[in-house]
Protein backbone atom coordinates (compact mmCIF):
# COMPACT_ATOMS: atom_id res chain seq x y z
CA UNK A 1 0.00 0.00 0.00
CA UNK A 2 1.00 3.57 -0.69
CA UNK A 3 1.48 6.57 1.43
CA UNK A 4 2.40 9.83 1.24
CA UNK A 5 4.84 12.10 3.62
CA UNK A 6 3.78 15.40 4.23
CA UNK A 7 6.82 17.39 5.45
CA UNK A 8 5.06 20.52 8.05
CA UNK A 9 8.48 21.64 8.17
CA UNK A 10 12.01 20.35 8.43
CA UNK A 11 12.01 18.74 11.53
CA UNK A 12 7.73 17.50 11.34
CA UNK A 13 6.27 15.03 9.04
CA UNK A 14 3.04 13.11 9.22
CA UNK A 15 3.06 9.51 7.59
CA UNK A 16 -0.26 8.54 6.23
CA UNK A 17 -1.47 5.55 4.26
CA UNK A 18 -3.51 5.71 0.86
CA UNK A 19 -6.57 5.07 2.59
CA UNK A 20 -6.20 7.11 5.58
CA UNK A 21 -5.49 9.84 3.21
CA UNK A 22 -7.95 9.49 0.98
CA UNK A 23 -10.82 9.53 4.27
CA UNK A 24 -8.91 12.43 5.21
CA UNK A 25 -9.27 14.71 1.72
CA UNK A 26 -12.35 14.03 1.17
CA UNK A 27 -14.00 16.87 2.63
CA UNK A 28 -11.23 19.27 1.08
CA UNK A 29 -11.58 18.53 -2.27
CA UNK A 30 -15.46 19.14 -1.99
CA UNK A 31 -14.60 22.67 -0.64
CA UNK A 32 -17.36 21.97 1.50
CA UNK A 33 -15.59 20.89 5.27
CA UNK A 34 -12.29 20.61 5.75
CA UNK A 35 -10.56 17.98 7.70
CA UNK A 36 -7.53 18.79 9.68
CA UNK A 37 -4.58 16.76 9.28
CA UNK A 38 -3.07 15.06 12.38
CA UNK A 39 -2.76 16.66 15.99
CA UNK A 40 -1.64 20.51 14.84
CA UNK A 41 -1.73 24.10 16.10
CA UNK A 42 -4.19 26.55 14.77
CA UNK A 43 -1.03 27.95 13.05
CA UNK A 44 -0.60 25.14 11.46
CA UNK A 45 -3.72 24.36 10.40
CA UNK A 46 -4.20 27.77 9.23
CA UNK A 47 -1.26 27.40 6.31
CA UNK A 48 -3.30 24.34 5.10
CA UNK A 49 -6.45 26.13 4.71
CA UNK A 50 -4.38 29.42 3.42
CA UNK A 51 -2.75 26.14 0.69
CA UNK A 52 -6.03 24.72 -0.30
CA UNK A 53 -7.78 27.59 -0.72
CA UNK A 54 -4.82 28.58 -3.35
CA UNK A 55 -5.35 25.64 -4.88
CA UNK A 56 -9.17 26.06 -5.47
CA UNK A 57 -8.37 29.32 -6.80
CA UNK A 58 -5.71 27.93 -9.04
CA UNK A 59 -8.35 25.77 -10.44
CA UNK A 60 -10.95 29.22 -10.68
CA UNK A 61 -7.96 30.96 -12.66
CA UNK A 62 -7.17 28.26 -14.79
CA UNK A 63 -10.63 27.87 -16.21
CA UNK A 64 -11.14 32.23 -16.70
CA UNK A 65 -8.15 31.50 -18.59
CA UNK A 66 -9.53 28.83 -20.88
CA UNK A 67 -11.75 31.98 -21.93
CA UNK A 68 -9.42 34.43 -22.27
CA UNK A 69 -6.32 32.47 -23.22
CA UNK A 70 -7.22 30.05 -25.18
CA UNK A 71 -8.78 26.22 -24.85
CA UNK A 72 -4.96 24.44 -24.90
CA UNK A 73 -3.36 26.89 -22.91
CA UNK A 74 -6.07 26.63 -20.06
CA UNK A 75 -5.87 22.51 -20.32
CA UNK A 76 -2.14 22.70 -19.95
CA UNK A 77 -2.53 24.72 -16.69
CA UNK A 78 -4.94 22.68 -15.85
CA UNK A 79 -3.01 19.48 -16.82
CA UNK A 80 -0.15 20.99 -14.01
CA UNK A 81 -2.95 21.21 -10.97
CA UNK A 82 -3.76 17.99 -11.42
CA UNK A 83 -0.33 17.18 -11.93
CA UNK A 84 0.73 18.38 -8.51
CA UNK A 85 -2.84 17.94 -6.60
CA UNK A 86 -4.08 14.77 -7.37
CA UNK A 87 -0.98 12.63 -8.18
CA UNK A 88 0.74 11.29 -5.10
CA UNK A 89 3.24 13.79 -4.90
CA UNK A 90 4.73 15.95 -2.19
CA UNK A 91 1.98 18.78 -0.94
CA UNK A 92 5.29 21.17 -0.77
CA UNK A 93 5.50 20.96 -4.64
CA UNK A 94 2.17 22.02 -4.89
CA UNK A 95 2.83 25.10 -3.12
CA UNK A 96 5.41 26.15 -5.58
CA UNK A 97 3.03 24.95 -8.65
CA UNK A 98 0.56 27.20 -7.65
CA UNK A 99 2.97 30.10 -7.03
CA UNK A 100 4.30 29.19 -10.72
CA UNK A 101 0.77 29.15 -12.15
CA UNK A 102 0.04 32.59 -10.35
CA UNK A 103 3.02 34.34 -11.86
CA UNK A 104 1.58 32.80 -15.41
CA UNK A 105 -1.82 33.97 -14.55
CA UNK A 106 -0.38 37.07 -13.83
CA UNK A 107 1.68 36.99 -17.43
CA UNK A 108 -1.50 36.43 -19.14
CA UNK A 109 -3.84 38.88 -17.56
CA UNK A 110 -0.69 41.55 -18.27
CA UNK A 111 -0.16 40.84 -21.74
CA UNK A 112 -4.11 41.00 -22.52
CA UNK A 113 -4.48 44.32 -20.74
CA UNK A 114 -1.51 45.46 -23.21
CA UNK A 115 -3.27 44.17 -26.35
CA UNK A 116 -6.32 45.46 -25.08
CA UNK A 117 -4.60 49.32 -24.23
CA UNK A 118 -2.80 48.71 -27.69
CA UNK A 119 -5.61 47.79 -29.77
CA UNK A 120 -7.72 51.14 -27.90
CA UNK A 121 -5.18 53.50 -28.70
CA UNK A 122 -4.49 52.58 -32.23
CA UNK A 123 -8.43 53.04 -32.42
CA UNK A 124 -7.72 55.99 -30.46
CA UNK A 125 -5.78 57.66 -33.19
CA UNK A 126 -6.94 56.12 -36.32
CA UNK A 127 -10.57 57.92 -35.51
CA UNK A 128 -8.45 60.92 -34.61
CA UNK A 129 -6.66 60.99 -38.31
CA UNK A 130 -10.34 60.10 -39.68
CA UNK A 131 -11.87 63.25 -38.14
CA UNK A 132 -8.86 65.71 -39.37
CA UNK A 133 -9.26 64.04 -42.63
CA UNK A 134 -13.34 64.74 -42.58
CA UNK A 135 -12.42 68.40 -40.96
CA UNK A 136 -10.02 69.10 -43.61
CA UNK A 137 -12.34 68.14 -46.35
CA UNK A 138 -14.68 70.02 -44.96
CA UNK A 139 -12.39 72.90 -44.74
CA UNK A 140 -11.16 72.47 -47.97
CA UNK A 141 -13.99 71.45 -49.71
CA UNK A 142 -14.55 74.16 -52.41
CA UNK A 143 -18.10 75.49 -52.95
CA UNK A 144 -20.02 75.50 -56.56
CA UNK A 145 -22.66 78.54 -56.89
CA UNK A 146 -25.20 77.24 -59.55
CA UNK A 147 -28.14 79.47 -61.17
CA UNK A 148 -31.33 77.55 -61.12
CA UNK A 149 -32.92 78.33 -65.06
CA UNK A 150 -37.22 78.31 -64.60
CA UNK A 151 -39.26 75.14 -66.71
CA UNK A 152 -37.64 74.35 -70.08
CA UNK A 153 -34.01 76.81 -69.53
CA UNK A 154 -35.84 80.05 -70.97
CA UNK A 155 -34.90 82.29 -68.08
CA UNK A 156 -33.12 83.34 -65.12
CA UNK A 157 -35.85 84.71 -63.59
CA UNK A 158 -39.09 82.79 -61.79
CA UNK A 159 -42.84 84.13 -61.66
CA UNK A 160 -42.92 81.95 -57.79
CA UNK A 161 -40.23 79.43 -56.16
CA UNK A 162 -41.97 76.49 -53.64
CA UNK A 163 -39.36 74.50 -51.65
CA UNK A 164 -40.38 71.20 -49.86
CA UNK A 165 -38.38 70.33 -47.32
CA UNK A 166 -36.58 67.13 -47.12
CA UNK A 167 -35.38 67.16 -43.26
CA UNK A 168 -34.25 69.81 -40.95
CA UNK A 169 -33.61 72.89 -42.43
CA UNK A 170 -32.94 76.82 -41.17
CA UNK A 171 -33.89 80.01 -42.72
CA UNK A 172 -31.38 82.86 -42.81
CA UNK A 173 -33.67 85.16 -40.39
CA UNK A 174 -33.02 82.15 -37.56
CA UNK A 175 -36.55 79.98 -38.72
CA UNK A 176 -36.77 76.37 -38.78
CA UNK A 177 -38.44 74.43 -41.00
CA UNK A 178 -38.80 70.55 -40.68
CA UNK A 179 -39.52 67.96 -42.89
CA UNK A 180 -42.34 67.57 -45.28
CA UNK A 181 -43.15 71.04 -44.77
CA UNK A 182 -43.14 73.34 -47.56
CA UNK A 183 -42.05 77.57 -47.70
CA UNK A 184 -43.63 79.76 -51.06
CA UNK A 185 -41.75 82.47 -52.12
CA UNK A 186 -43.06 85.23 -54.64
CA UNK A 187 -41.94 88.63 -55.64
CA UNK A 188 -44.56 89.92 -52.24
CA UNK A 189 -42.93 87.59 -49.65
CA UNK A 190 -41.98 89.46 -46.27
CA UNK A 191 -39.02 86.71 -46.19
CA UNK A 192 -37.38 88.59 -49.12
CA UNK A 193 -37.18 92.15 -47.51
CA UNK A 194 -34.03 92.60 -47.51
CA UNK A 195 -33.74 91.22 -50.91
CA UNK A 196 -32.51 87.59 -50.15
CA UNK A 197 -33.54 85.14 -48.48
CA UNK A 198 -30.80 81.64 -47.52
CA UNK A 199 -32.27 78.22 -46.92
CA UNK A 200 -29.33 75.79 -45.24
CA UNK A 201 -29.67 72.12 -44.63
CA UNK A 202 -29.15 70.86 -40.69
CA UNK A 203 -26.70 68.68 -39.67
CA UNK A 204 -28.32 65.88 -41.29
CA UNK A 205 -27.32 67.31 -44.84
CA UNK A 206 -31.34 67.68 -45.52
CA UNK A 207 -32.01 68.28 -49.17
CA UNK A 208 -34.74 70.33 -50.89
CA UNK A 209 -37.31 69.98 -53.49
CA UNK A 210 -38.24 72.34 -55.35
CA UNK A 211 -41.45 71.45 -56.74
CA UNK A 212 -42.05 74.47 -58.71
CA UNK A 213 -39.75 73.50 -61.62
CA UNK A 214 -40.15 70.38 -63.55
CA UNK A 215 -37.07 68.39 -64.97
CA UNK A 216 -35.99 65.37 -66.74
CA UNK A 217 -36.41 63.57 -63.10
CA UNK A 218 -39.65 65.44 -62.36
CA UNK A 219 -39.12 68.30 -59.16
CA UNK A 220 -35.19 68.27 -58.97
CA UNK A 221 -33.74 67.76 -55.19
CA UNK A 222 -30.85 69.85 -54.64
CA UNK A 223 -28.35 69.51 -52.06
CA UNK A 224 -26.51 72.23 -50.21
CA UNK A 225 -28.21 75.95 -49.50
CA UNK A 226 -30.64 77.41 -51.36
CA UNK A 227 -30.69 81.18 -51.64
CA UNK A 228 -33.34 83.29 -53.40
CA UNK A 229 -32.64 86.89 -54.73
CA UNK A 230 -35.39 89.31 -55.81
CA UNK A 231 -34.72 92.26 -58.39
CA UNK A 232 -36.28 94.06 -60.67
CA UNK A 233 -36.60 91.15 -62.99
CA UNK A 234 -38.58 88.73 -60.70
CA UNK A 235 -36.78 86.28 -58.72
CA UNK A 236 -33.47 84.44 -59.17
CA UNK A 237 -32.81 80.55 -57.41
CA UNK A 238 -29.14 80.24 -56.34
CA UNK A 239 -27.78 76.25 -55.20
CA UNK A 240 -24.40 76.57 -53.16
CA UNK A 241 -22.98 72.84 -52.60
CA UNK A 242 -19.62 71.15 -52.43
CA UNK A 243 -18.19 70.95 -55.94
CA UNK A 244 -18.24 67.23 -55.58
CA UNK A 245 -21.84 66.79 -54.59
CA UNK A 246 -22.60 69.20 -57.91
CA UNK A 247 -20.89 66.56 -60.26
CA UNK A 248 -23.29 63.96 -58.68
CA UNK A 249 -26.07 65.70 -60.05
CA UNK A 250 -23.68 66.78 -63.73
CA UNK A 251 -22.45 63.30 -64.55
CA UNK A 252 -25.76 61.47 -64.59
CA UNK A 253 -27.64 64.30 -66.51
CA UNK A 254 -24.50 64.20 -68.69
CA UNK A 255 -23.85 60.40 -69.83
CA UNK A 256 -26.50 57.68 -69.53
CA UNK A 257 -25.74 55.74 -65.94
CA UNK A 258 -25.42 52.55 -67.40
CA UNK A 259 -22.02 53.42 -69.12
CA UNK A 260 -18.91 51.17 -68.32
CA UNK A 261 -17.37 52.67 -65.25
CA UNK A 262 -14.58 54.25 -66.93
CA UNK A 263 -16.76 56.16 -69.45
CA UNK A 264 -18.50 57.41 -66.16
CA UNK A 265 -14.93 58.08 -64.60
CA UNK A 266 -13.47 59.96 -67.60
CA UNK A 267 -16.98 62.27 -67.81
CA UNK A 268 -16.71 62.76 -63.89
CA UNK A 269 -13.29 64.62 -64.30
CA UNK A 270 -14.19 66.21 -68.04
CA UNK A 271 -17.52 67.51 -65.88
CA UNK A 272 -15.15 68.83 -62.57
CA UNK A 273 -12.65 70.66 -65.42
CA UNK A 274 -14.86 72.14 -66.86
CA UNK A 275 -16.62 73.51 -63.95
CA UNK A 276 -12.94 74.36 -62.24
CA UNK A 277 -12.47 76.47 -65.17
CA UNK A 278 -16.02 78.26 -64.85
CA UNK A 279 -15.21 78.64 -61.08
CA UNK A 280 -12.25 80.58 -61.85
CA UNK A 281 -13.55 82.78 -64.51
CA UNK A 282 -16.99 83.39 -62.66
CA UNK A 283 -19.05 84.77 -65.66
CA UNK A 284 -22.06 85.04 -63.51
CA UNK A 285 -20.99 86.66 -60.50
CA UNK A 286 -23.34 89.79 -61.16
CA UNK A 287 -26.22 87.43 -60.72
CA UNK A 288 -24.28 85.78 -57.53
CA UNK A 289 -23.37 82.15 -59.22
CA UNK A 290 -20.60 81.06 -61.57
CA UNK A 291 -22.62 78.08 -63.56
CA UNK A 292 -26.22 77.61 -64.45
CA UNK A 293 -27.78 74.24 -64.90
CA UNK A 294 -28.46 73.83 -68.85
CA UNK A 295 -26.66 73.19 -71.59
CA UNK A 296 -24.69 76.45 -71.85
CA UNK A 297 -22.42 75.04 -68.85
CA UNK A 298 -23.18 71.96 -67.41
CA UNK A 299 -26.77 69.88 -67.39
CA UNK A 300 -27.43 69.69 -63.76
CA UNK A 301 -29.97 67.90 -61.83
CA UNK A 302 -32.12 67.03 -64.94
CA UNK A 303 -31.23 62.95 -63.98
CA UNK A 304 -31.12 62.50 -60.75
CA UNK A 305 -28.82 60.89 -59.18
CA UNK A 306 -27.60 57.61 -59.16
CA UNK A 307 -25.15 54.99 -57.46
CA UNK A 308 -22.88 54.06 -60.24
CA UNK A 309 -22.47 58.12 -61.73
CA UNK A 310 -21.83 59.32 -57.76
CA UNK A 311 -18.92 55.80 -57.22
CA UNK A 312 -17.08 57.61 -60.43
CA UNK A 313 -17.18 60.65 -58.87
CA UNK A 314 -15.65 59.57 -55.67
CA UNK A 315 -13.65 57.56 -57.44
CA UNK A 316 -11.97 60.49 -59.33
CA UNK A 317 -12.30 62.88 -56.31
CA UNK A 318 -10.34 65.87 -56.85
CA UNK A 319 -9.32 65.33 -60.30
CA UNK A 320 -8.93 68.03 -63.40
CA UNK A 321 -7.57 67.44 -66.46
CA UNK A 322 -4.16 70.17 -66.67
CA UNK A 323 -2.15 71.44 -69.49
CA UNK A 324 1.14 73.58 -68.78
CA UNK A 325 -0.27 73.49 -64.99
CA UNK A 326 -3.39 75.18 -65.93
CA UNK A 327 -7.02 73.78 -65.71
CA UNK A 328 -8.23 72.85 -69.51
CA UNK A 329 -11.37 73.70 -71.62
CA UNK A 330 -12.12 69.99 -71.38
CA UNK A 331 -15.38 69.98 -73.90
CA UNK A 332 -17.43 66.96 -74.46
CA UNK A 333 -19.79 66.24 -76.59
CA UNK A 334 -21.94 63.05 -77.79
CA UNK A 335 -21.41 61.10 -81.26
CA UNK A 336 -18.56 61.80 -83.38
CA UNK A 337 -18.41 61.48 -87.04
CA UNK A 338 -15.21 59.19 -86.82
CA UNK A 339 -13.20 62.74 -86.48
CA UNK A 340 -13.34 65.36 -83.72
CA UNK A 341 -13.50 69.19 -84.35
CA UNK A 342 -10.89 71.55 -83.01
CA UNK A 343 -12.09 74.61 -80.99
CA UNK A 344 -11.83 76.72 -84.48
CA UNK A 345 -15.50 75.56 -85.02
CA UNK A 346 -16.34 78.19 -82.61
CA UNK A 347 -14.21 81.00 -84.87
CA UNK A 348 -10.94 80.47 -82.50
CA UNK A 349 -7.66 81.75 -85.03
CA UNK A 350 -5.82 78.67 -84.33
CA UNK A 351 -6.45 75.45 -82.26
CA UNK A 352 -5.81 75.08 -78.42
CA UNK A 353 -2.79 72.53 -78.11
CA UNK A 354 -4.64 70.11 -76.07
CA UNK A 355 -8.16 70.40 -78.84
CA UNK A 356 -6.32 68.26 -81.65
CA UNK A 357 -9.02 66.75 -84.30
CA UNK A 358 -8.73 62.74 -83.67
CA UNK A 359 -9.51 59.87 -85.67
CA UNK A 360 -12.82 58.20 -83.67
CA UNK A 361 -14.21 55.05 -84.53
CA UNK A 362 -15.37 53.66 -81.06
CA UNK A 363 -18.78 54.91 -81.65
CA UNK A 364 -19.47 53.67 -85.49
CA UNK A 365 -22.28 51.51 -83.94
CA UNK A 366 -24.20 54.60 -82.36
CA UNK A 367 -27.33 55.42 -84.25
CA UNK A 368 -26.26 58.80 -84.69
CA UNK A 369 -22.61 58.46 -86.45
CA UNK A 370 -25.29 58.44 -89.13
CA UNK A 371 -27.96 60.87 -90.28
CA UNK A 372 -30.19 62.56 -93.04
CA UNK A 373 -32.52 65.11 -92.91
CA UNK A 374 -34.48 66.91 -95.86
CA UNK A 375 -34.84 70.88 -95.75
CA UNK A 376 -36.77 72.96 -97.63
CA UNK A 377 -35.86 76.53 -98.59
CA UNK A 378 -39.08 77.82 -96.69
CA UNK A 379 -37.69 75.81 -93.42
CA UNK A 380 -34.20 77.96 -93.49
CA UNK A 381 -36.08 81.17 -94.04
CA UNK A 382 -38.01 80.16 -91.00
CA UNK A 383 -34.58 79.64 -89.31
CA UNK A 384 -32.52 82.95 -90.35
CA UNK A 385 -35.15 85.27 -89.93
CA UNK A 386 -34.33 85.87 -86.40
CA UNK A 387 -30.96 85.82 -87.49
CA UNK A 388 -30.30 88.55 -89.82
CA UNK A 389 -33.34 91.48 -89.74
CA UNK A 390 -35.20 92.26 -92.80
CA UNK A 391 -34.51 88.82 -94.81
CA UNK A 392 -38.04 88.02 -96.74
CA UNK A 393 -36.46 85.46 -98.86
CA UNK A 394 -33.57 82.77 -99.00
CA UNK A 395 -32.39 81.44 -102.61
CA UNK A 396 -29.59 79.10 -101.49
CA UNK A 397 -26.90 77.99 -99.54
CA UNK A 398 -23.76 77.19 -99.76
CA UNK A 399 -20.73 75.59 -97.80
CA UNK A 400 -17.63 78.11 -98.29
CA UNK A 401 -15.47 75.63 -95.92
CA UNK A 402 -14.82 72.58 -93.95
CA UNK A 403 -17.18 69.67 -94.93
CA UNK A 404 -17.72 66.03 -93.25
CA UNK A 405 -14.22 65.56 -92.51
CA UNK A 406 -13.73 68.53 -90.16
CA UNK A 407 -16.88 70.10 -90.05
CA UNK A 408 -18.36 72.84 -91.68
CA UNK A 409 -16.60 76.63 -90.84
CA UNK A 410 -18.25 79.03 -93.08
CA UNK A 411 -22.04 78.71 -94.16
CA UNK A 412 -23.33 81.27 -96.87
CA UNK A 413 -26.75 82.09 -97.15
CA UNK A 414 -28.14 83.90 -100.36
CA UNK A 415 -30.64 86.34 -99.19
CA UNK A 416 -32.39 88.85 -100.63
CA UNK A 417 -30.44 91.59 -98.17
CA UNK A 418 -27.15 89.74 -99.76
CA UNK A 419 -25.17 87.38 -98.58
CA UNK A 420 -24.83 86.41 -95.16
CA UNK A 421 -21.97 84.52 -93.76
CA UNK A 422 -22.19 82.12 -90.86
CA UNK A 423 -18.71 81.17 -89.39
CA UNK A 424 -19.74 79.81 -85.56
CA UNK A 425 -20.96 75.57 -85.71
CA UNK A 426 -24.11 76.96 -83.23
CA UNK A 427 -24.89 79.71 -85.35
CA UNK A 428 -24.57 77.14 -88.54
CA UNK A 429 -26.58 74.56 -86.56
CA UNK A 430 -29.17 76.69 -85.56
CA UNK A 431 -29.99 78.41 -89.20
CA UNK A 432 -30.18 74.80 -90.56
CA UNK A 433 -32.49 73.33 -88.01
CA UNK A 434 -34.95 70.65 -88.39
CA UNK A 435 -37.43 71.26 -85.76
CA UNK A 436 -40.13 69.15 -86.38
CA UNK A 437 -38.99 67.65 -89.25
CA UNK A 438 -38.19 63.67 -88.95
CA UNK A 439 -34.35 62.86 -89.01
CA UNK A 440 -33.20 59.43 -90.53
CA UNK A 441 -30.26 57.50 -88.84
CA UNK A 442 -28.25 55.34 -89.27
CA UNK A 443 -29.88 52.50 -87.95
CA UNK A 444 -33.24 53.19 -90.12
CA UNK A 445 -34.62 54.41 -86.80
CA UNK A 446 -36.90 58.02 -87.23
CA UNK A 447 -36.39 60.90 -84.71
CA UNK A 448 -37.95 64.28 -84.46
CA UNK A 449 -35.59 67.40 -84.94
CA UNK A 450 -35.17 70.04 -83.11
CA UNK A 451 -33.78 73.87 -83.04
CA UNK A 452 -30.23 72.72 -83.50
CA UNK A 453 -29.05 70.44 -86.56
CA UNK A 454 -27.15 67.32 -84.92
CA UNK A 455 -23.70 68.45 -85.90
CA UNK A 456 -21.99 70.67 -88.12
CA UNK A 457 -20.34 67.54 -90.33
CA UNK A 458 -22.64 67.56 -93.09
CA UNK A 459 -22.95 67.77 -97.04
CA UNK A 460 -25.64 69.17 -98.48
CA UNK A 461 -27.76 67.48 -102.03
CA UNK A 462 -29.69 70.14 -104.03
CA UNK A 463 -33.13 68.86 -104.00
CA UNK A 464 -35.18 70.44 -107.30
CA UNK A 465 -38.42 69.89 -108.00
CA UNK A 466 -39.66 68.78 -111.68
CA UNK A 467 -39.09 72.16 -113.61
CA UNK A 468 -35.56 71.97 -112.02
CA UNK A 469 -35.85 74.66 -109.38
CA UNK A 470 -34.19 74.67 -106.16
CA UNK A 471 -36.59 74.00 -103.32
CA UNK A 472 -34.79 72.95 -100.73
CA UNK A 473 -31.52 70.45 -99.99
CA UNK A 474 -30.84 67.07 -98.58
CA UNK A 475 -28.49 67.26 -95.45
CA UNK A 476 -26.32 64.24 -95.04
CA UNK A 477 -24.17 64.49 -91.71
CA UNK A 478 -23.00 62.54 -88.75
CA UNK A 479 -22.22 62.82 -85.19
CA UNK A 480 -24.10 64.87 -82.34
CA UNK A 481 -23.02 67.73 -80.80
CA UNK A 482 -20.20 70.09 -81.71
CA UNK A 483 -17.87 67.40 -81.80
CA UNK A 484 -14.98 68.96 -79.99
CA UNK A 485 -13.10 67.34 -77.60
CA UNK A 486 -14.46 63.58 -75.76
CA UNK A 487 -16.76 62.03 -77.94
CA UNK A 488 -18.66 59.83 -74.73
CA UNK A 489 -19.80 57.62 -77.02
CA UNK A 490 -16.45 56.93 -78.12
CA UNK A 491 -15.64 56.84 -74.39
CA UNK A 492 -18.04 54.78 -74.10
CA UNK A 493 -16.31 52.20 -77.12
CA UNK A 494 -13.25 52.71 -75.85
CA UNK A 495 -14.47 51.30 -72.26
CA UNK A 496 -16.14 48.43 -73.61
CA UNK A 497 -12.73 47.15 -75.13
CA UNK A 498 -10.78 47.48 -71.86
CA UNK A 499 -9.35 51.30 -71.64
CA UNK A 500 -9.18 52.95 -68.63
CA UNK A 501 -10.60 56.20 -67.72
CA UNK A 502 -6.75 58.16 -68.15
CA UNK A 503 -6.13 56.21 -71.64
CA UNK A 504 -9.53 57.46 -72.87
CA UNK A 505 -8.82 61.34 -71.58
CA UNK A 506 -5.70 61.41 -73.20
CA UNK A 507 -6.98 59.99 -76.10
CA UNK A 508 -9.38 62.89 -76.65
CA UNK A 509 -7.46 65.66 -75.09
CA UNK A 510 -3.85 65.97 -75.80
CA UNK A 511 -0.75 67.16 -74.49
CA UNK A 512 -2.08 66.63 -70.66
CA UNK A 513 -1.61 65.68 -67.19
CA UNK A 514 -4.31 64.86 -64.55
CA UNK A 515 -3.77 67.63 -61.34
CA UNK A 516 -5.54 67.75 -58.22
CA UNK A 517 -8.35 70.82 -57.95
CA UNK A 518 -7.40 72.09 -54.61
CA UNK A 519 -3.51 72.95 -56.19
CA UNK A 520 -5.35 75.47 -58.57
CA UNK A 521 -8.47 76.79 -56.67
CA UNK A 522 -8.43 78.19 -53.52
CA UNK A 523 -11.41 77.72 -51.47
CA UNK A 524 -11.37 81.04 -50.05
CA UNK A 525 -10.86 82.55 -53.42
CA UNK A 526 -13.96 80.30 -55.07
Amino acid sequence: MGGLIIMEDSRTAFFFDEEELKRRLAGVLTFRKITYIGSMDWKEKMKWKILIILAALAGILIVWCAGKAGENSSTAESEILKEYVLKENEWASAAEAVSSLKDRLVELAGNKVEEAAETVKTAVQEAETAGQEEKAVEENELPIKVLIMDNGFHSYYHDGIAIEFQGTCQGSGGETYQQGETLEFTEDSSLLGEGSYTLSPGEEKACMKVTSLTRGQGAPVYRGSLTIYKDENGLRLVNTLPLEEYLYGVVPSEMPASYPEEALKAQAVCARTYACVQMMNSSLGDLGAQVDDSVSYQVYQNSGETQASSQAVEATAGEILLNNGSPINAYYFSTSHGQTSTDQVWAASAPSAYLQSVECTYDSQEPWYQWEVDLSLEKILENVRGMFSGVTWVSGVEMAEGGTQEGVLKLVIHTDQGDQELHSEYDIRTALAPDGLSITRQDGSQVMGSSLLPSAYFTLEEIRNAQGTLTGYKVQGGGYGHGVGMSQNGAKGMADTGKNYQEILTYFYKDVEIGNINDVVNPEES
